[in-house]
């Protein structure tokens, strides 16, 4: 789901197994890598080096308490070991020292390494699996550049076209000269020179192009195949067309590719690969069908400093910055609708386990909406008063320092009031309760309680909330920003700005200023 983040896109822990399966003869796991690497004499090659590996012997250690890089190792190795296939530990380190070090960089939130033990977590699918493994190691738009080793395993796939708009264009592919690629494409249904965006599924081709380049020497073909098919199941919120659903379409392209580059697979194998994708596609939404609302809006606000990279400096972000990433949010929500979360294709899911995932959607999205629409009201009425005494400031000059170990300082949100909204029928109260109480979870640009925006929601009500919100807010200007200002109750109003000129001493006169200008009219 790689691409979720740049439209507005499951912390648990990993299923305890120990690794106790024989490994094959060496004898017969040689058959099987001359096999895989028959069929693919033509393809793009990093051969494996070393000697086969022998299990990994676990059994003194619950999984879940190796560190990342040893548990997709072991990982790798069991279900490698699960489709007949065997490499060396050495390949097996590289791998997922790859996979980890790709997850882990510092521009990762919500997608880092652990997002794949989550979405993977008690499936007995080799091949699930090990898509679940590589479906994210690239993330273009967020991590900003691709890693030497990225490079390397992506060498002859793209060019960027670099005359004022860095576009990047699929090179051609002869499929005599490099059949997995030509593959991929297929299942993608891209074509050479198309352009490539993190909304067409940038991220997901990419992974899938290097699944199956790290793993051709190791696998048969149809397993390639059927990780490529998995990988590109993850591209999310595709609404159904004239063609059919997403994963209808899939499948389509997947008949298409095979039989145009005489891949000889059934079209049970056809069937079964898109059904594996759909189970893999709707574990990696999955937060969206939780019934812990709580959890589901942890998992979303983690998302905000993947795309807006201001937020990953914790203490050195402006309101608008603050503003504006939760602007982008609140369009996500107001684009995204349940149908378009999660998938089916022929009975799986079948019909009772999808209507509840849609059921779930539905609720959680409704209280995200409503969650992220007060977070807007109350940073845009930040930005206003911003806007009208001198401008754009970091957040801490009008709300206060985060709080720290070493640092405490005066905040606007110490003197709300904090009583109970008088008539519950007015709002949502697991929205208010969220944003009083908090989320599960602190991020580092932000506290877990939205003291001000659970004020402004109880004293406005739905309906307060969608009249102050019924104008632009982004970007702010004068007009903009008074605007705004007079749309809030004046009462309301003028508790926060009397807290805020506590904090803002610098601009404490210019807000009351402000404040008997938006009162005089």
């Amino acid at each position: 789901m790689a691409n979720a983040a740049s439209i507005y896109t499951q912390f648990s822990e990993f299923s305890v197994r120990s690794v106790n399966a024989a490994v094959a003869s060496e004898s017969a796991a040689s058959a099987s890598s001359s096999s895989a690497a028959g069929a693919a004499t033509a393809m793009h090659s990093i051969p494996p080096s070393g000697a086969p590996t022998r299990p990994y012997n676990d059994s003194h250690h619950q999984r879940n308490q190796l560190t990342y890089i040893s548990r997709l190792i072991v990982g790798l190795q069991e279900n490698l070991q699960k489709l007949g296939a065997s490499t060396t530990k050495s390949n097996l380190e590289k791998w997922a020292i790859f996979i980890h070090e790709s997850m882990s960089i510092s521009s990762r939130n919500y997608h880092s390494v652990q997002h794949v033990f989550d979405i993977s977590k008690d499936s007995k699918d080799p091949l699930l699996i090990i898509s679940a493994y590589f479906h994210d190691v690239i993330y273009y738009h967020v991590d900003g550049c691709l890693s030497p080793i990225q490079e390397q395993y992506l060498k002859g796939v793209f060019v960027v076209q670099e005359e004022g708009s860095n576009k990047i264009l699929l090179n051609p592919v002869n499929p005599t000269e490099d059949l997995l690629l030509a593959i991929v494409e297929g299942i993608f249904g891209f074509s050479s020179g198309q352009e490539l965006t993190p909304m067409t599924g940038l991220n997901e081709f990419l992974s899938a192009v290097i699944a199956v380049r790290v793993l051709e020497a190791t696998l048969e073909i149809q397993h390639l195949v059927a990780i490529a098919v998995c990988i590109e199941a993850t591209i999310p919120f595709r609404a159904d067309n004239d063609q059919g659903t997403c994963s209808e379409r899939l499948f389509a392209k997947v008949s298409k590719t095979n039989e145009t580059l005489q891949l000889n697979l059934s079209e049970e194998f056809c069937i079964e690969s898109v059904q594996r994708s759909v189970r893999l596609s709707n574990r990696d939404v999955g937060n969206f069908s939780s019934q812990d609302r709580v959890w589901f809006l942890d998992n979303t606000w983690s998302l905000l400093p993947e795309t807006n990279e201001k937020l990953r400096h914790q203490f050195l972000y402006t309101v608008k910055e603050f503003q504006f990433a939760v602007f982008k949010m609140s369009g996500f929500f107001g684009f995204v609708k349940p149908d378009v979360v999660f998938c089916q294709f022929k009975s799986v899911p079948n019909d009772e386990e999808f209507d509840t995932k849609i059921r779930q959607c539905t609720r959680n999205l409704q209280v995200g909406k409503k969650y992220i629409e007060a977070k807007l009201l109350s940073s845009s009425i930040l930005m206003a008063f911003a806007e009208l005494t001198g401008g754009d400031a970091p957040m801490s000059l009008f709300m206060g320092d985060l709080p720290s170990r070493q640092h405490a300082s005066i905040r606007l949100v110490d003197s709300l009031p904090q009583e109970i909204p008088s008539d519950e029928s007015l709002l949502d109260m697991d929205v208010y309760n969220i944003l009083a109480h908090g989320r599960a979870q602190e991020t580092s640009f932000d506290i877990k309680q939205s003291p001000l925006a659970a004020f402004l929601y109880g004293h406005l009500g739905d309906k307060g909330l969608a009249h102050a919100l019924d104008r632009k807010v982004y970007p702010m200007g004068h007009d903009e920003a008074m605007d705004l200002l007079r749309a809030v109750p004046k009462d309301t109003l003028q508790i926060v700005a009397d807290n805020m000129a506590k904090v803002a001493v610098s601009r404490r006169l210019k807000v009351k200023n402000i404040l008997e200008k938006v009162f005089s009219n």
